[in-house]
């Protein structure tokens, strides 16, 4: 139902850029809405406190925000304290301030995900603030919200800056409450098109004063309202939230690697006394580094199993392993992991370490051979000499024949005779001398 709000609004959207197309030439340039990761600001008040006007404003992408450096606080200058007492003349007390943002994807694809620098975000994750109860003190994340409700808050985010374009649009001629970052919408316009219809509650009965994206998803308000008297700066915290599958449908997130736990946290915004806002990016160190990966066995005869370790550092959150031969194994302690490759080829191994503050990746081309099984002739007997000999070894690996008594004795104490390694015809082979005892056993291994 969300959704068709959204489309709804939409359409609207075009039938008054048709009918604005004068406006439109003559250079005017209303609120930015390209439903591509803007983050926007919401600012109303509701109930007895309610004003003539809320105000939208347009944060810039969320490539800007996730680009900020780990503990770096940045002044919001998107918007004047000018404007906001435009809003609200009486005073900022009261005041319900949230920041949020989502994305609908672009042309050519069913729902594509969101890919930058940072990594690729699927379709449906949504960025939000919850308030603060005591400023010095982060909230608890929450988990992941299913994808199929998280859908709705996306439309509903997604309606806001779609609404605040057509006010913005309808509004005409722009000035300083209605310009490309900025819109203050008239409680009594069109009310499809104002901040509290998408953000009140819609289905859990608290009501427009509510602000919860529908109800649907959130048990809580992303808004942080200011008290009054208005003294000290307010608090929110911003959370990315990747969608939860379900079955086979599941979603990575591209900070940790996962398909489940927590909303990631991103930083927090600061509403101060005077109007004056501020985004503070989560400390942390860097990325992670994946170091070297390296294995215990690199070349031989398939089957062939290999043990790999890592040197990765950093705060890392998961370890994920793809093989090249179809396995993909996702580790979370980055301890030791085996990998057995049944059929002969050369496979590059990956490994990617993800971490809070994105991933590194160690690609290893062509660094396990398996090679097929070596074919073995007949085996002549000689004046006493027997000869083992074959074909289609790989070419420059080196074997070994190892000889024993008794079958079986541990591999670990046979004894070597022959230690060579096959030629470019893929020919090998071994003579035996005259053996002490009647009867031995021979082994060909490699290395």
């Amino acid at each position: 139902m969300m959704k068709f709000i959204f489309k709804r609004l939409g359409l609207n959207v075009a039938l008054l850029a048709l009918a604005c197309l004068p406006q439109i030439t003559s250079a005017q340039v209303y609120f930015t809405d390209t439903t591509t990761g803007d983050v926007n600001a919401g600012f109303r008040k509701t109930g007895s406190h309610q004003e003539s006007y809320e105000m939208v404003v347009y944060l810039g992408n969320i490539t800007n925000i996730l680009a900020v450096p780990g503990g770096t606080t940045i002044n919001i200058t998107n918007y004047s304290t000018k404007q906001l007492t435009n809003m609200c003349p009486d005073n900022f007390a009261n005041l319900q301030w949230s920041v949020f943002s989502s994305f609908e994807g672009n042309a050519g694809g069913l729902n594509p995900p969101l890919t930058n620098s940072f990594g690729s975000f699927p379709a449906e994750t949504c960025f939000y603030t919850v308030p603060r109860s005591s400023v010095n003190v982060q909230t608890t994340p929450v988990g992941r919200f299913p994808y199929s409700s998280e859908g709705n808050v996306q439309g509903l985010m997604l309606g806001v800056g779609v609404g605040a374009n057509s006010t913005s649009s309808a509004l005409g001629a722009t000035n300083i409450n209605n310009n490309t970052l900025v819109v203050l919408e008239p409680i009594n316009f069109d009310p499809n098109y104002l901040l509290t219809t998408y953000i009140g509650d819609t289905y859990q009965g608290l009501g427009s004063a509510w602000g919860d994206f529908g109800g649907l998803v959130f048990a809580f308000t992303v808004e942080n309202t200011t008290p009054s008297p208005f003294t000290s700066a307010t608090v929110s915290d911003f959370y990315m939230n990747v969608p939860a599958g379900t079955g086979k449908k599941q979603f990575i997130d591209p900070f940790t690697g996962s398909t489940t736990g927590n909303a990631d946290y991103l930083g927090y915004f600061t509403l101060n006394p005077n109007g004056s806002m501020t985004f503070t990016r989560a400390a942390a160190a860097t990325a992670p580094s994946v170091g070297t990966v390296t294995a215990t066995l690199t070349n031989g005869f398939a089957p062939l199993t290999a043990v790999f370790t890592n040197t990765a550092t950093g705060t890392i959150t998961n370890w994920v392993w793809n093989f090249g031969n179809g396995t993909i194994i996702t580790n979370t302690t980055g301890g030791n992991v085996t990998n057995t490759y049944a059929a002969s080829g050369n496979y590059t191994v990956t490994l990617t370490v993800y971490g809070p503050l994105g991933s590194s990746t160690s690609t290893q081309t062509s660094y396990i051979v398996a090679s097929p099984a070596p074919k073995l002739g007949i085996l002549p007997l000689n004046a006493g000499k027997l000869t083992l000999s074959g074909s289609n070894g790989p070419v420059g690996v080196q074997y070994r024949v190892l000889m024993a008594t008794n079958l079986t004795q541990a591999l670990a104490t046979w004894t070597p005779v022959l230690t060579n390694t096959i030629s470019s015809s893929g020919i090998y082979g071994y003579t035996n001398s005259w053996p002490t005892n009647k009867a031995a056993f021979y082994r060909l291994v490699s290395p």
